[in-house]
């Protein structure tokens, strides 16, 4: 888990920017947002939420164009506007799981004062909705059905089978979408 100290209290909110050396190092990452633009990886504002799921640090991303977040398939995303980007939003399917602080850069957010706003007033909203989200992903992947199920088909989490502890139908542990 990544500690968070604002001031002299901790923080469930976090923001945060996932460094290039990530990216360097995990190669192999599929279906990530940025995957052909390299220079946007420093600079996208994630909100780290501090929350012990199965151990560790899940960071979602804010984007700037969600679109709707409740689709026909269930909920991606909260959405997060401001006057200069009304459709900007957490995007649940593109939730990272980083664990290891060096990869992590905690920093000013670079987002208006009314998306900060809304973030704090729904905060608890946003990490019940993300758990969910992951749990569910969780549930599909262990049946082998992600690939079919248009909710998770362009999951990131699909990278993080090994930290979910994935394990598909046949008791197979996926890491990373193959069977090991």
């Amino acid at each position: 888990m990544l500690p968070i100290l604002l001031g002299d209290e901790m923080s469930d909110i976090q923001y945060c920017y996932i460094t290039e050396q990530y990216y360097i190092d995990n190669p192999t990452l599929i279906k990530i947002l940025d995957i052909a633009d390299s220079s946007k990886h420093n600079i996208r504002t994630h909100i780290c939420l501090n929350i012990q799921f199965k151990n560790n640090s899940v960071l979602i991303p804010l984007r700037k164009n969600l679109g709707e977040t409740n689709r026909k398939y269930g909920k991606i995303g909260f959405p997060i506007p401001s006057q200069s980007k009304p459709k900007a939003g957490l995007d649940y399917r593109y939730i990272m799981i980083i664990n290891n602080v060096n990869y992590v850069r905690f920093d000013t957010p670079k987002i208006s004062n009314s998306q900060i706003k809304i973030i704090e007033n729904n905060y608890e909203t946003i990490e019940k909705e993300a758990i969910e989200y992951i749990e569910s992903y969780i549930r599909v992947a262990n049946k082998g059905r992600v690939d079919r199920t248009a909710r998770f088909r362009e999951s990131s989490l699909i990278n993080f089978h090994k930290e979910l502890n994935i394990v598909d139908a046949n008791n197979n542990v996926r890491y990373n979408n193959e069977k090991k």
